[in-house]
């Protein structure tokens, strides 16, 4: 098994390679230097090609050699053109890619490796006829392509014309609503109205674009520091308290602005820890940041491994909850923790909020003060 572009050179350099060998370049694909879509793009050839079990050989940050020594690699070729041709519909720079007879041509790629310049496309005497991607390949591809759409909108977007805040209002006791914070978040329907590319029903797309939206996100709070003289929430994966980006944030806030940021992570995140959840909330608490955990339901009979003692709120979805029906009870360990520190998200009506107070919830998120 080869080791990287050393070993891939040494090999050539000693005659002993046999077969075919593909050199894939992505330097002309958008936002290739972008790790998360370049990584998509990777991913996508990577799972391209195991159909035909080559050996692959990462070449720097943009660039893979697929070498067929046991198997065939027309199919695999006509699979790359049929990708090209695809992005070349989308009016995108698609993957480039040079085809190399071993050993006869070894000398040929390793000037190229050595270089690592973008390469030419297919050699015509490897020309096969093209079969069609499968439903599952296309899908795939179309999905990079909406998250290289969905880069390009974000990258030229004023985020301040994207974001929205979500009031969160808590209910004293003699009846009167009063904010209790601001939840800001980038708003879905409109990024989707700007792409015109479906978000919230692509679970892959929206996962890998969550990242970009965190960082965006942040950095609005950076240019708009008045946010924060006051208690407001942001939402963010786990993963993205723990990138440079948000410690630089906090660094540079005061005390009282860290004790207005309240960071909300989901329950739900994809690829939450225990160990991951802790470290972030470790971080969080280091900084005087507050902290909720959203995402949760009447159906979470357990709190598992979230650290409770270190939260300051709960967000529940409301699913489930009828206007006029029985109403789940609500789990004994969120009435432990505290009913005045759980946040009834968005009720749809008059009766849904009434079976919220009816549960002992005081704290509701909604656009409008509520009413009741």
């Amino acid at each position: 098994m080869l080791t990287g572009t050393a070993g891939l050179l040494r090999l050539l350099a000693e005659g002993d390679s046999r077969g075919t060998a593909v050199l894939v370049d992505l330097r002309d694909v958008p936002y290739a230097e972008n790790p998360l879509f370049r990584h998509s793009i990777v991913h996508l050839l990577d799972n391209f090609a195991a159909q035909f079990q080559p050996e692959v050989v990462d070449v720097g940050r943009y660039a893979q050699v697929f070498l067929f020594t046991d198997t065939n690699a027309h199919p695999f070729i006509a699979k790359l053109k049929a990708v090209a041709a695809d992005f070349a519909e989308q009016h995108m720079g698609a993957p480039r890619f040079s085809i190399h007879h071993l050993p006869h041509e070894a000398g040929r790629l390793s000037a190229l490796l050595k270089r690592l310049v973008p390469v030419g496309a297919a050699n015509a005497e490897d020309e096969a006829e093209a079969p069609a991607l499968s439903a599952v390949e296309h899908q795939q591809l179309a999905g990079v392509q909406k998250l290289a759409v969905y880069e390009q909108v974000l990258a030229g977007a004023d985020v301040s014309s994207l974001v929205r805040e979500s009031p969160v209002w808590r209910r004293t006791p003699s009846g009167v609503w009063n904010l209790e914070f601001g939840e800001v978040t980038v708003a879905l329907d409109h990024l989707e109205r700007a792409v015109g590319t479906p978000l919230r029903r692509d679970p892959w797309l929206l996962e890998q674009i969550t990242p970009v939206l965190d960082r965006r996100t942040i950095r609005h709070f950076q240019h708009e520091p008045s946010r924060l003289y006051s208690p407001h929430s942001m939402n963010l994966q786990w993963r993205s308290v723990l990138d440079p980006l948000f410690l630089d944030f906090v660094r540079d806030l005061t005390y009282d602005q860290r004790r207005n940021l309240i960071v909300e992570i989901s329950a739900i995140g994809a690829g939450l820890t225990a160990e991951g959840l802790n470290e972030a909330i470790d971080t969080l608490r280091l900084w005087d940041c507050r902290i909720a955990i959203d995402h949760l339901s009447l159906r979470h009979e357990e709190p598992g491994y979230l650290p409770l003692e270190a939260v300051d709120y709960l967000k529940l979805d409301l699913m489930g909850i009828g206007g006029e029906g029985a109403v789940p009870p609500l789990p004994d360990w969120m009435r432990t923790f505290g009913v005045g520190r759980v946040v009834a998200i968005h009720p749809r009506d008059a009766g849904v909020l009434r079976a919220c107070l009816g549960m002992g919830l005081v704290l509701v998120e909604q656009r409008d003060r509520p009413v009741g």
